[in-house]
C-alpha cells in the first residue's frame, strides 16, 4: 500500500510540474514547484473505518521538477475559510440541502500544520499527520477539512491552482461505506405480493448499517431524502452469529418477526447476503399534548439483500 501511495504521489509530482511549463518547456522542468495533493477540484478522498474509533490519515505537499532538492525545505499549513463555498456555489447554486459542509473540529486533530522536505530524499513529498475521530460521522453530508499552504521556507513557488486542498473522510464499516454508495439488490415479498428495489445502505458505526423498509429506497431524483430517510429509514445491528437486530432509524416502528435465524447477515462464496423478516408502520400524525402519536396499519416483508459493490 505505502509503495502505491509512492508512485502516485511520485507521478502527481511530475504532472504539477508540466501544469506549470511556458515557452521555455526545458528550464522548467527543473523547477521546484509546491502543491498540495487533490483531484481537479482540490479534494483528497480517504476512508476511515468505523472499526478503529481514531483513524489516521495525512494530507501530501508535492515538489516539482525531476532533480532533488537541494536544501531542507519547510512547509506550514493554515486552514482555507472560503474554499468550501465556492465548491458548494460552483456545483450546487442556492441548492443548500446539498452543500457540503466543514468537519467539526471535534472529530478531527491535525497533528502537525508543518512538514518538512529533506535536502537529497529521493520522493519529493512530505507529510501532515492528522487524526480522525469516526464516532458520529454522518454519512447524510460530505465533509471537508479546509487547507492551503500558508508559506514555503526559501524562495519557492507555489502553485496556485493547488495551494488548498479539501480533505474528504468517507467511512465504513463491513457492510457499506460512504466513498462509493454501498448498494443492495433486493426481492422479497409484502404480504402475498412480490417486491424488487435497489437500495442503498449507510454505515453509522462498526456493526450498525442504516436502510430503508419495504421496496422504498429513500431517494428522491437518486438523491438521499432525509424526509423519506427518516419516514421508512431502519437501522440494521450486526451480533454475535452474525444475527441481525433490527431498530427505527426516525419515526417509523418495526419489529423483527419468525425464528431469529430469519434475520442473519451471511458471505457465502463471496456473496454477502442479508436475509430479513420484520414489519413496520409509519408515522400518520405526531403525539399532542393531548393526543398519542398515531400511526398507519403493519405491514409484513421479508427480503434479501444481495450487496452489488
Amino acid at each position: 500500500m505505502k509503495m502505491h501511495i509512492k508512485y502516485i504521489l511520485m507521478s502527481v509530482a511530475l504532472l504539477a510540474a508540466s501544469c506549470n511549463t511556458n515557452d521555455r518547456f526545458g528550464e522548467e522542468m527543473y523547477k521546484k514547484v509546491f502543491s498540495l495533493m487533490g483531484n481537479s477540484d482540490n479534494i483528497y478522498v480517504a476512508t476511515h473505518s468505523f472499526a478503529n474509533t481514531t483513524s489516521p490519515g495525512f494530507v501530501s505537499v508535492l515538489c516539482g521538477g525531476t532533480n532533488p532538492i537541494e536544501e531542507d525545505i519547510t512547509v506550514e499549513l493554515e486552514y482555507d475559510s472560503g474554499i468550501i463555498d465556492r465548491y458548494n456555489y460552483r456545483y450546487f447554486d442556492l441548492d443548500s440541502a446539498r452543500y457540503a459542509k466543514r468537519l467539526d473540529t471535534a472529530r478531527y486533530k491535525i497533528l502537525s500544520f508543518t512538514a518538512t522536505m529533506k535536502a537529497g530524499q529521493a520522493d519529493p513529498y512530505a507529510t501532515f499527520p492528522l487524526e480522525i475521530y469516526t464516532a458520529g460521522i454522518s454519512p447524510d453530508s460530505v465533509y471537508f477539512i479546509p487547507l492551503r499552504i500558508k508559506s514555503v521556507s526559501g524562495n519557492y513557488e507555489v502553485n496556485p491552482d493547488m495551494v488548498s486542498v479539501m480533505y474528504r473522510p468517507s467511512v465504513e464499516n463491513m457492510y457499506a461505506r460512504t466513498q462509493v454508495a454501498t448498494t443492495y439488490s433486493m426481492r422479497g415479498t409484502r404480504g402475498t405480493a412480490e417486491i424488487t428495489a435497489t437500495k442503498t445502505m449507510y454505515p453509522l458505526t462498526v456493526n450498525q448499517s442504516r436502510i430503508t423498509v419495504d421496496n422504498q429506497t429513500g431517494l428522491t431524483d437518486n438523491i438521499a431524502n432525509l424526509d423519506l430517510v427518516n419516514r421508512y429509514g431502519i437501522v440494521l445491528t450486526v451480533g454475535d452469529g452474525n444475527l441481525v437486530s433490527l431498530s427505527p432509524y426516525s419515526t417509523i416502528e418495526v419489529e423483527t418477526l419468525g425464528d431469529a435465524k430469519e434475520n442473519r447477515y451471511e458471505v457465502v462464496a463471496g456473496v454477502r447476503t442479508f436475509y430479513l423478516h420484520y414489519r413496520y408502520r409509519t408515522l400518520t400524525a405526531p403525539a399532542t399534548e393531548s393526543t398519542p402519536a398515531t400511526y398507519s396499519a403493519w405491514t409484513e416483508i421479508e427480503e434479501v439483500l444481495k450487496r452489488q459493490n
